[in-house]
């Protein structure tokens, strides 16, 4: 996941208007006009910037002058500059503390889980040892190791792209124990826009692609440590606590189709990892606001058409729930699904996504939008009727 946060600008920008002027001319690039305000500075140029050029120039100001650079889309061209001032988030100096909590709920929803398959030893009389306190640690860490995975996915992109970041913090929830996973997951800030809408695109897919990877290779090893029941100990299992799971992914049913068996899989923690990873891969993928969905939509769309898709799409949740109750007394998930996304929007999604730094910048990342379609589709929950 990602956030953003806002930048200041200061009149003492004005001072250095000299060395702006300056950088422009030994780039060529011929600068018509300039137009001072209380904060941000407007060079109004005879043509737009070329995209690598405007990157160079871009970096250039950012690092050694701290300063901000907005080519605009307007008649004639305007590069607007402002004062670059992000300051640490709030949460940042709470980033261990949010950590070691994290680290403690996410390994008491381990002991849960592990504690279940430890009873199912005794009630199918298995001998094979087992330790719950040793599941329960190595459930943490790859629980940790597939979530940050997502958010050095970002780190990784968003570093090749020159954006700066602040992150990841980890965010504690309430363990299983209490109804929840442990964790609410983790969180970058980014600091700057990129220049270009394939660099946004590419930030936007990154997260997932890698948290979605890492998942999928935890999970195939938990498969192969789930026990496998003959189908006759299902209702043995209702009567014992233990539950299907409500919803499922085709990522899911294809990595369960990997291991033949005809029996019951009951879900070892490691696999529950997976399953959590392909839940919260799809809701990133939502294209809301900031939300890594997002991302790659702003990078194909303009800012209205962002923001149109973005409402519609809890609409088209809850209108799918409430066709599938009318018609089949099902829909109950979909209309959970919808009022999480309206929430989502509510959060992320109702002010104006800026994009990219760049506004005159028409490149494409088609391989980004390819991958988002097919996590898109890999994730998407189904619920079991």
């Amino acid at each position: 996941m990602e956030g953003t946060s806002s930048y200041q600008s200061a009149s003492s920008l004005h001072q250095r208007l000299e060395d702006i002027l300056r950088l422009f001319s030994r780039a060529g690039i011929l600068v018509v006009e300039s137009r001072l305000h209380a904060s941000a500075v407007d060079l109004v140029l005879n043509k737009p910037v070329e995209s690598s050029l405007f990157k160079e120039i871009y970096r250039e100001l950012l690092d050694r002058y701290s300063l901000l650079a907005f080519q605009l889309n307007t008649v004639p061209p305007i590069v607007r500059i402002v004062e670059y001032r992000a300051g640490p988030s709030k949460l940042e100096k709470y980033k261990w503390l949010l950590a070691a909590m994290t680290i403690i709920t996410v390994f008491l929803t381990g002991l849960e889980l592990s504690r279940s398959l430890e009873e199912l030893q005794h009630l199918t009389g298995g001998t094979q040892p087992f330790n719950k306190y040793w599941t329960a640690l190595l459930y943490t860490v790859f629980f940790l190791v597939a979530l940050l995975s997502h958010e050095l996915g970002h780190i990784y992109t968003s570093k090749r792209a020159g954006v700066r970041y602040e992150g990841p913090i980890l965010l504690p929830a309430p363990p299983i124990q209490l109804g929840f996973i442990g964790t609410f997951g983790a969180i970058i800030f980014t600091k700057t826009l990129p220049c270009s809408r394939r660099d946004l695109a590419r930030m936007g897919i990154s997260g997932p692609l890698a948290g979605f990877l890492v998942g999928t290779l935890i999970g195939f090893i938990g498969l192969h440590l789930s026990p496998v029941l003959p189908p006759e100990m299902s209702g043995v299992l209702i009567e014992e606590g233990f539950r299907p799971i409500p919803v499922s992914t085709l990522m899911l049913e294809l990595l369960l189709r990997s291991r033949v068996t005809s029996g019951v899989v009951v879900m070892h923690p490691l696999l529950f990892i997976a399953y959590v990873v392909y839940l919260v891969t799809f809701l990133n993928l939502l294209p809301i606001g900031q939300l890594d969905g997002g991302h790659v939509l702003r990078s194909f769309t303009s800012i209205r058409t962002h923001q149109y898709i973005a409402i519609i799409t809890p609409v088209v949740f809850l209108t799918t729930g409430s066709l599938l109750m009318y018609f089949y007394n099902a829909g109950q998930f979909y209309i959970g699904l919808g009022l999480l996304a309206l929430v989502l929007w509510v959060i992320t999604g109702r002010a104006p996504h800026l994009g990219v730094a760049n506004w005159y910048d028409t490149s494409r990342c088609v391989l980004c939008l390819v991958l988002y379609f097919a996590l898109l589709i890999l994730t998407l929950p189904l619920p079991l009727l």
